[in-house]
């Protein structure tokens, strides 16, 4: 969604003031000061977004956006508390400021820690994951990283950007949830499950196993599997089941046919949800008395 700055309407003659009256119907609706638009953007992510039009125009040519903004354009996981703000990050000259619309940060940027994405100068995709992790929780921290992998990161690169942190405020935990990152995580619930998983000192799983039966024959893939113990592992975000009615009810079907050939198989399979995960220690005893199982 478009955001116009206040200087195009000085120059066509137009008073802000008499558009922001005449309400978002006709008229426009204030994202900043000095940033206008049509109407405000549905969610935290749009809002964001807009914010980001609005606020990008002022920053100088040594500055980047950065953290969360950054992060948000990247395609990496967010969330509100990092969109609160457009952050930003100056390599030299001033110093660092916080005001209601912008976080400046003064830091160190090599030539190639600076990219365009969207015609926006970013910090590149390792040192905006690096940048977000050393401010977040560990397990979203986990979760950032493994995006950034999936999304072709190289590690060399964020073990280099991460040495060079090293000392700064969250860069041990930012280095600690690098080395537990693995691409191979599809969703920030299942880079969290791992976590939970890792916490509870239970069996390390393998991920994204593909599953066959007896005659060969491909049945589905698993987002975790404790191949020894032959169970596997199945994180429900909920996202799949959206939609129609018709089309709900299909997807079910197929989840409970696709699990029952799984179970045909001889393997165990233990799923859960968001809700599960809130409650650690019954999420932990599911697992395990899933794992303690005699086969057969």
């Amino acid at each position: 969604m478009e955001v116009l700055r206040a200087a195009r309407f000085a120059n066509e003659g137009i008073r802000v003031q008499d558009l922001l009256r005449a309400g978002p119907e006709v008229g426009l609706v204030r994202v900043r000061h000095g940033g206008y638009a049509r109407a405000l953007a549905d969610g935290t992510e749009g809002r964001h977004r807009q914010l980001v039009a609005a606020t990008y125009p002022l920053l100088g040519e040594r500055t980047v956006l950065s953290h969360g903004s950054a992060a948000l354009l990247h395609g990496l996981p967010v969330w509100g508390s990092l969109l609160d703000v457009v952050s930003a990050t100056r390599s030299e000259g001033g110093h660092g400021r916080r005001g209601r619309n912008l976080h400046v940060r003064l830091a160190e940027l090599d030539v190639g820690e600076i990219v365009d994405v969207d015609g926006h100068r970013c910090t590149s995709l390792e040192r905006t994951a690096l940048d977000v992790a050393r401010i977040v929780t560990y397990e979203r921290a986990v979760a950032v990283l493994d995006a950034a992998l999936r999304m072709g990161a190289s590690r060399s690169i964020l073990d280099d950007t991460a040495a060079r942190a090293r000392g700064r405020t969250g860069a041990a935990s930012a280095a600690r949830a690098l080395q537990f990152a693995d691409p191979r995580s599809e969703s920030v619930g299942e880079s969290v499950s791992r976590v939970r998983i890792a916490r509870a000192g239970l069996p390390r799983p393998d991920l994204q196993v593909n599953l066959y039966d007896d005659d060969g024959v491909w049945l589905a893939r698993s987002d975790f599997a404790w191949r020894e113990q032959r169970v596997i592992g199945e994180f429900d975000g909920r996202v799949k089941y959206r939609g129609s009615v018709e089309e709900v009810a299909d997807t079910v079907m197929r989840e409970k046919s696709r699990e029952q050939a799984i179970r045909d198989a001889g393997w165990w399979v233990v799923r859960w949800s968001w809700h599960d995960l809130a409650d650690t220690p019954a999420f932990r005893r599911r697992l395990e008395t899933a794992l303690r199982r005699p086969l057969g």
